[in-house]
Formats: C-alpha cells, structure tokens, sequence
C-alpha cells in the first residue's frame, strides 16, 4: 500500500509546483478608438438582447396564453425592436470611422456592415409587424403568426453576432462577461 501511495504523492506535488509557475498578466490596454468602438458595440448588443428575451417569452407563452396576455407580448416585442433601431446609426456611425488597417480587418468590417445592414432591416419589419400584432383583437394571428416572425428575428440576431464576435476577435478586442476577470497565463 506504501509502494502505491507515495508515487501517487509525488505525481499531485510535482503537478502543484509546476503550476506555482503560472504568471498571470493583464490584458492589454485598448487605445482610444478601439475603447470607443467596443464601448458603442456591447450597448448596441445589448438592446439587442431586450429582442431576444421578448421574443423568448412570446415564444414560450403562445400556447397558453391569454389574449390580453399575447397582446402585450407583441407590445414588447415592438418596444425592444423600436429601442434597438434608434441604435443602429449611432453604432454604423462609430463602426465606419474606426480606424481599420490591413485586408482581414477591412474584409471583417465590410462582414460586420453588411449584417447591421441586414439586422437594421429586419428590426424595422419587426417594429411594424409587431406593432400591428399587438393592436386589440389580434391576439390569435399574435398565437398563429408572431412565433414564426419571432424566430426570423432571432435568427438575425444570430447573424450579426457572429460577425460581432470576428471583428471583436480581429481588431483584438476581448470581450469578457461583467464582472469577471479574464486570465491569461504563462509559465
């Protein structure tokens, strides 16, 4: 039992050491410009995720719902899309101006315009669509229709955020959820 015990001790000390090694360093500083356009970037995403959660409670309410609840549901809807397209020009706006060198950003930032072009367009049908869905009287075509519209949406949504995510990778931009401290080690 000794024999099996002590080169098990030493394989967990020998593992402990090397990670006493382990240096952890800061991310680097983001100059001004890229400050500013990731700043622009994450509130826009983030009126993007007001969509997201309506349309997810449409989604996961259209069975059962009431009528007055559906309703209200496609108000929602409308509201969220409504916030979202007032931020649109603001962030192509800081989008266009970024400073950008070399092809694979350049080409990362065309992907990035033509999506928030393309999201742009289907959160303004989302206005008008849900817009009429949640006049009173409408709540079956809300239960029959609204799902379906919802998922298109969503489906944008999807989109842009992965060329979000690309041009964040290659202008180096690290985007860490709030609150928690990226790490990055070396030994």
């Amino acid at each position: 039992m000794i024999r099996r015990f002590f080169p098990l001790m030493a394989t967990l000390w020998a593992t402990t050491l090397a990670a006493q090694g382990t240096v952890v360093t800061p991310e680097p500083v983001l100059d001004t410009g890229r400050a500013q356009l990731r700043d622009q970037l994450l509130q826009f995403r983030d009126t993007l995720n007001t969509i997201d959660a309506a349309a997810a409670r449409l989604q996961r309410d259209y069975r059962n719902a009431s009528a007055a609840a559906l309703t209200s549901r496609a108000g929602v809807m409308r509201d969220a899309c409504g916030r979202s397209a007032r931020n649109v020009a603001p962030t192509r706006k800081v989008v266009v101006a970024a400073e950008v060198s070399g092809e694979a950003r350049l080409k990362s930032r065309t992907e990035l315009l033509k999506e928030l072009n393309e999201l742009h367009q289907v959160i303004d049908r989302c206005t008008a669509e849900f817009g009429e869905l949640s006049r009173p009287g409408q709540a079956e075509k809300v239960r029959g229709y609204a799902n379906d519209r919802a998922v298109r949406v969503q489906g944008a949504l999807r989109r842009y955020e992965g060329a979000l995510s690309s041009f964040f990778s290659i202008m180096g931009i690290k985007v860490s959820p709030l609150g928690s401290k990226p790490i990055r080690a070396s030994v």
